[in-house]
């Protein structure tokens, strides 16, 4: 149901979707070493002189301690961001030749009945196996807030310490940049000075690792490392799932209809004639059987431990109904209505006292020294016994049922 009031207002504007907010984290964090190592990162992607090979070669180089190069991740961490809401990170359409991935709104709307769906179909959230709101948009959406925190924090603190090699580290890394601006051309390219500044740069990177490793720095490099893993894990993560994003919906679409004819008992048995797949086939032809054996009043017990769930259940049932071992006509009748007695043993003409010895004998009870009384109590500990494990067995049946495999 729309809400009416601002709703003529929302109709005549546009929600200038943005990754600024993601800019305004970046921002704090991009300063000192880490501005100098975005600015290499871009113009080394921007470079038409370098080949792809020598591109790779200065990718590995910069990476050479990873949680140093964090402006490659600031860079990645803002382009991925725009792209999420230009829609191109999105599945391409298979049956439409033009550029068709889809925008921004309709993956968040995919998502959205990812929410619904995933839970009614496996009986577990979406964001339980990343496929929630978090798995598609978590860097717009405040999943790596934390981590970038922890980078600011990090990077202003040894930014401010103005250690030696922090500053042969940008030096060695501003020498790249140089090196790439007066690049003219491939004729201008010297693949000798181009070797022996990516050397230079390694020895100065693990130079400032190795003062971070030790004394008051080791935290900010434990924390580094973290924060960053998280980010570029979050990317990956963000684009797998929105690349994929028109077969993961299909799949669940396919899933949804397939549950739909197995309610139908004869289009169960048409897709079991006309299956050739076994596995296919053994759901639908298990399909009555085990519903017939769900219990809502078993899947309502909860995530505790099987024994409070027993406990919970023999209560629905009311369940011990007799409790006094001395109340030896309640004991009787219980005996009556005992499933393994009532169609194996006649209590016809008997009285309380002869049925609960036939009930002994039929269940194998040991009455050997034991007056009425005694024989009531062991009667009744099995048949108390025996309902709790009929609960037992019936919980297990049910779990199974409504396990997905």
């Amino acid at each position: 149901m729309a809400v009416n009031q601002g709703l003529k207002t929302l109709a005549e504007a546009t929600p200038d979707f943005s990754n600024q907010g993601v800019q305004n984290q970046i921002a704090p964090v991009n300063i000192g070493w880490v501005l100098k190592t975005r600015t290499l990162a871009q113009k080394a992607d921007a470079s038409e002189v370098l080949t792809v090979s020598q591109k790779n070669d200065l990718y590995d180089t910069l990476d050479t301690q990873p949680h140093l190069n964090l402006g490659r991740v600031l860079e990645d961490l803002d382009l991925h961001t725009a792209k999420i809401f230009t829609g191109e990170l999105g599945e391409q359409e298979p049956l439409d030749d033009r550029p068709n991935t889809g925008s921004f709104v309709d993956h968040v709307q995919t998502v959205q009945s990812f929410m619904s769906t995933i839970p009614y179909l496996y009986g577990y959230s979406a964001d339980s196996i990343n496929k929630g709101l978090p798995g598609h948009f978590g860097t717009v959406s405040g999943t790596i807030d934390s981590a970038m925190n922890t980078l600011k924090r990090c990077v202003v603190d040894i930014n401010a310490k103005s250690l030696s090699t922090d500053t042969a580290y940008q030096t060695a890394t501003q020498d790249l940049i140089d090196f790439l601006d007066s690049l003219g051309d491939s004729s201008a390219f010297d693949e000798s000075t181009f070797n022996s500044l990516q050397s230079a740069f390694q020895s100065a990177a693990d130079n400032f690792d190795t003062t971070l490793a030790g004394g008051a720095y080791t935290q900010y490099r434990t924390d580094m490392i973290a924060a960053r893993k998280t980010v570029v894990d979050q990317i990956a993560l963000e684009v797998a799932n929105l690349g994929s994003i028109r077969t993961y919906s299909t799949s669940l679409a396919s899933l949804s209809s397939y549950l739909n004819l197995a309610e139908d008992e004869s289009v169960r048995a048409l897709v079991v004639r006309t299956s050739g797949n076994a596995n296919f086939k053994s759901y639908f032809e298990n399909y009555s059987a085990r519903v017939s054996q769900l219990n809502p009043l078993y899947s309502g017990v909860g995530d505790s431990s099987e024994e409070i769930q027993i406990q919970e259940l023999l209560k629905l049932y009311g369940l011990p109904d007799v409790t006094d071992y001395l109340d030896l006509d309640s004991v009787a009748a219980k005996a009556t209505r005992d499933d393994r007695l009532r169609t194996t043993v006649s209590f016809q003409g008997k009285n309380t006292e002869q049925i609960i010895n036939t009930a002994c004998d039929a269940l194998n009870i040991t009455k050997t020294n034991k007056d009425v009384y005694a024989l009531s109590k062991s009667l009744l500990a099995n048949m108390n016994q025996h309902d709790r494990d009929v609960i037992k067995a019936q919980l297990n049946i049910n779990q199974e049922i409504d396990t997905l495999s």
